[in-house]
This record gives structure tokens, sequence and C-alpha cells, in this order.
């Protein structure tokens, strides 16, 4: 009979310790989803239409990239290639009549370099690029569509190259969609973009 309680007592305080490891398990899953969505918050590509893009779905293009922001040959090197990529079945040698004109001018541009990202993370700073898109029309070059686009990362996670290929493909996604209805009250090409609140939407670093 002595057995039989002590084999119980020792069971419960198995079970007790199993249980207890188990919440502990749980809580470090429950750690690191939390972590990984805060990352998730803090790396991403936000973006505002400023004007919906009117051009015809499919038309052909040709892009340029004007640069008062600053952003590296090598950054723009990595954008070039994303945008080529996406833009490989429309798009047109410069200058082609009926292309639309994509100009995309980086407007601000901050990259740590990856040792300090990796070491010192935040405390570095934030990588950030901005930039505006405008859709203009091929016979008058007013303005069809303008976006503004913003990437940024503030973690040790992540790459130069992997945000600039998210900020690429916002681009062309906005250049790509197309179809939108024309607005009224056409704006010239060297018109500045007013200020927009943009929404924040992550999308994933590759």
């Amino acid at each position: 009979m002595m057995h039989s309680v002590a084999n119980v007592g020792e069971c419960a305080l198995v079970s007790s310790l199993t249980n207890s490891g188990a919440w502990r398990a749980i809580g470090r899953m429950a750690a690191i989803a939390i972590c990984c969505l805060s990352l998730a918050a803090c790396i991403g590509t936000s973006s505002k239409v400023a004007r919906p893009n009117a051009s015809a779905i499919g038309s052909k293009l040709w892009y340029t990239i004007e640069n008062p922001g600053g952003m590296t040959p090598e950054g723009m090197a990595v954008l070039r290639t994303r945008l080529d990529e996406r833009f490989v079945a429309v798009r047109a040698a410069e200058s082609t009549p009926n292309a639309v004109h994509v100009k995309v001018t980086v407007t601000a541009y901050r990259m740590r370099h990856g040792a300090a990202r990796a070491l010192v993370g935040i405390m570095a700073g934030k990588d950030a690029v901005l930039s505006t898109v405008q859709v203009l029309d091929p016979a008058t070059g007013q303005e069809l569509g303008r976006l503004n686009v913003e990437s940024g990362n503030a973690t040790a996670v992540g790459s130069a190259g992997g945000l600039l290929r998210g900020h690429a493909d916002e681009i062309a996604d906005f250049v790509l969609a197309g179809g939108a209805p024309a607005t009224v009250g056409d704006t010239p090409a060297t018109a500045p973009p007013p200020p927009e609140e943009m929404k924040w939407r992550p999308r994933p670093v590759r």
C-alpha cells in the first residue's frame, strides 16, 4: 500500500514537471511569434496612390530613373535589374511612339552597411528608400498616374537587395495594373508631388 501511494506521488510530480515544461515551451513559442510579428512590422514597403494609373493595361512603356536622393550605383543596379525583370513583356526602346514614359524619381536613400546592421541593428539607424513614380502620356507628357513609395527596415535582419527588390515590385505592380478611369485636370510631368500619408503594408524581404 505504501508503494502504491509513493508511485502515485511520483506520477503526480512527473506530470507536474511535464506540464510545467510544456507551458514553458508554449511561452517560448509565443514570444518567438511576437518577435516575428514585430520584425515584420519594421520591414516592408508602403505606398500611396496620388493619382490612379489610367494607362491602358498592357501598354508598351519605357522608364527613366532620376536620383536626387543619392541612391548608390549598387542600389541603382538592383533596382533596375528588378524593374527590367518585371517590365520584360512590355518594355520598349526609349521615346518609342505610343509607349508610356514611366518616370521614377528617388527622393531619399539611406542604407546601413551590412556589418552595422548585423552588429547593432536599430542603433545604426534605419534603411529607407523613398521614390515617386509618374506614368506619363506619350503624346502630351501629361500625368496618367502617380504613386509615392517608401520602403524601410529598422531591424538587423533582411538585406539591402531584398528591400530594393520589394521597392521595385511595388513600382511595377502600380505601373502594370493600369486601367483606372482618367481623372479630370491633368497634371504636368514637372509638377512636384504633394505630400501624402502612406499606409504601411509589409512586403516580404527577399
